[in-house]
């Protein structure tokens, strides 16, 4: 059964006709991947799913009783409430319907006459509440605290920063556990670890879920099934991405063939057409219809291509960059520690780490803006670097697109080709009429785009890269994948994008806590089966250790040690001491005369008669097992 039906939905922005007729559906258990360029109306359609957004046509029917939950790129939260309270306020329907569920237990206890009834009600309740994960609700909080690095939850919300307000946002909407849930990249401002929880997490989802993001890998590991959005229209891939690129290519191919076709039919009727045929017949009249329709079919709106291309000298030199015992903190707190690391020629190394681990500083030692604490950063006299800066500090918003190339017309490439800046902005899906839009007034993946476009004018043999698959589309992503593959100098890039990181990385630099930082042959695959293979090493080595104690434990000492010698010396003289105690005591329960002269009477004596007799017991017990070690 379907969680949604969408038929003909039509979206509008003036002339710019966004959705046009889309069609599909989402079942209930289907994890769907939502992909297209950017401007292609990706979440103006989850807005509409969710019903923040109004279409112009079409219908969409959402399964009765169905509840949808939303991840918007930048969430609203109460900015005066704690993390804590922020989060409860998500689990209203949870605990509403567990209370509910327990006044029901409280009532059918006295056997009321409408027991059947308040039974089914009972059982619905029961149904909805395991759906929603309600029997274990405190559990799955402290769970997601944990997983999504969640602040303390008594801070309050107007303090954090944007990436852990969505963290929140995003604790908040998978508590909820609706049976639809929208997500728009739901993978920004998360590390590899949380990335991968999240991973696990919607594999085992409840419901359907329908996602925004450019993360590739991800999109391998949880979609079903991909929706791709493509000049208004909707097209559908059963699997996950690997599967949706070949079947793609088959399309592409398959539409080519058939365009040519249709081309080459388009020539012969033109032929006919310009002979200037009349249309007296109706078979004549039908024929000049097809020719017009099969020429408005064949136009459509040209496709604009990215172009993506960095370029180097040659002339290397040397070194490129080494780093030779660097170290870093701020305070008691070690970043990185005792680090030797180098790169050559077609390098090209991801750095990965959680948030805060010191990726960045690492990058601001080789730039120059920063000294290590230890240890030297050397830069070759023949490097020369070009930098993608993630907070995009490069950007004056107020500057246009066209002055941000510098004044004139025309820009120089790195192999000394002359552009004028129109045409070069073209090749980066920038419009003629676009040259005079400021630099404030771009998303984040059109800024990505504008930066890319300087940085390739560059001639450089070491690009550094700070997260710069932030905010591109999956096409962009394409291309940046292969320009960065076949680029000859080396690269070291700051990323979360495993995806990527599998495509390009010929080596991965990890932070891996407390300062140490491990350099990694291979991609980002590799690296993983080699800290898999690593951990159960180190499982195994602790078990064999554990099991070594606890068989030197259970194996007999010979002889005593210096304090037991000392202690069956003790020992020997208590026995001693506990037996003539004990002898008295026996004689006085012996002789009734003795009860009257006990403070207790006979209940004191048979105490003291039973603590004695214990006492010799242990002692007895100790003293042979002492005697039996001295004996070996």
């Amino acid at each position: 059964m379907n969680v949604v039906d969408v038929t003909g939905l039509c979206k509008s922005f003036g002339s710019r006709e966004l959705l046009d007729n889309v069609t599909f559906a989402v079942g209930e258990d289907e994890r769907v991947g939502l992909i297209g360029a950017n401007g292609a109306g990706k979440s103006t359609l989850l807005t509409i799913l969710a019903g923040i957004d109004d279409h112009d046509g079409g219908a969409i029917a959402m399964k009765r009783g169905a509840s949808v939950g939303y991840l918007s790129q930048e969430p609203v939260l109460n900015e005066s409430a704690t993390v804590a309270s922020e989060i409860e306020s998500g689990l209203t329907a949870i605990r509403a319907a567990m209370a509910s569920f327990h006044e029901l237990s409280e009532r059918m206890a006295s056997n009321p006459p409408d027991m059947e009834r308040l039974l089914v009600r009972q059982g619905e309740l029961s149904v909805w509440i395991e759906h929603h994960g309600g029997w274990n609700t405190d559990h799955r909080v402290s769970e997601m605290m944990t997983h999504l690095q969640l602040p303390d939850p008594a801070q309050i919300i107007s303090t954090l920063s944007g990436g852990t307000k969505r963290r929140v946002a995003l604790a908040k909407l998978l508590l909820q556990a609706p049976e639809l849930l929208l997500l728009d990249e739901p993978t920004n401002h998360l590390d590899a670890d949380t990335t991968q929880w999240l991973q696990d997490h919607l594999k085992g989802y409840p419901g359907a879920v329908m996602l925004i993001t450019h993360d590739r890998y991800f999109l391998d590991e949880v979609v079903t099934r991909m929706l791709e959005l493509e000049r208004g229209a909707i097209l559908s891939y059963q699997g996950g991405y690997s599967t949706y690129l070949t079947l793609r290519e088959e399309r592409l191919m398959n539409e080519s063939t058939r365009r040519s076709r249709l081309l080459n039919l388009l020539r012969t009727e033109t032929d006919w057409i310009r002979r200037g045929p009349p249309a007296r017949s109706t078979k004549q009249k039908a024929r000049i219809d097809r020719y017009n329709a099969l020429e408005e079919s064949l136009a459509g709106p040209a496709r604009r291509d990215l172009k993506i291309g960095f370029n180097t000298e040659e002339g290397f030199g040397g070194t490129i960059l080494e780093m030779d015992g660097v170290g870093k903190g701020y305070g008691e707190r070690k970043l990185i520690n005792r680090l030797a690391f180098g790169m050559k020629r077609g390098d090209r190394v991801g750095v990965i780490g959680p948030n805060g681990c010191g990726k960045t500083t690492l990058i601001r030692m080789i730039m120059g803006e920063e000294e290590p604490d230890q240890g030297k950063v050397v830069v070759g006299k023949k490097t020369r670097i070009s930098y993608f800066d993630q907070l995009r500090e490069v950007l004056d918003p107020n500057q246009t697109i066209y002055d941000f190339f510098g004044e004139g017309d025309y820009v120089t490439t790195a192999n000394g080709e002359k552009r004028h800046k129109i045409g070069y902005l073209e090749d980066f899906l920038f419009s003629p009429e676009d040259r005079r839009r400021p630099v404030g007034s771009l998303s984040g993946g059109e800024k990505s785009r504008l930066i890319l476009a300087r940085l390739m004018l560059q001639d450089s043999n070491l690009l550094v890269l700070d997260e710069p698959t932030n905010d591109l589309d999956i096409p962009t992503l394409q291309l940046l994948d292969a320009s960065i593959a076949a680029f000859p100098g080396c690269v070291l890039m700051v990323t979360h994008d495993r995806f990527f990181l599998d495509k390009v990385a010929t080596g991965v630099l990890a932070f891996e806590g407390g300062g140490e930082v491990t350099f990694y042959e291979g991609n980002y695959s590799n690296y993983r089966e080699r800290k898999e293979a690593n951990r159960v090493a180190a499982s195994a080595q602790r078990v064999e250790k554990k099991e070594a104690a606890a068989a030197k434990a259970e194996k007999p000492k010979k002889g005593l040690t210096y304090a037991e010698r000392i202690e069956l010396e003790k020992l020997e003289g208590s026995i001693e001491v506990l037996e003539q105690a004990f002898a008295e005591v026996e004689g006085m329960l012996g002789d009734p005369s003795c009860y009257g002269s006990v403070e207790g009477g006979i209940a004191a004596i048979t105490a003291n008669y039973g603590r004695l007799e214990a006492e010799l017991a242990r002692a007895f017990e100790r003293w042979e097992e002492l005697e039996t070690k001295k004996a070996n």
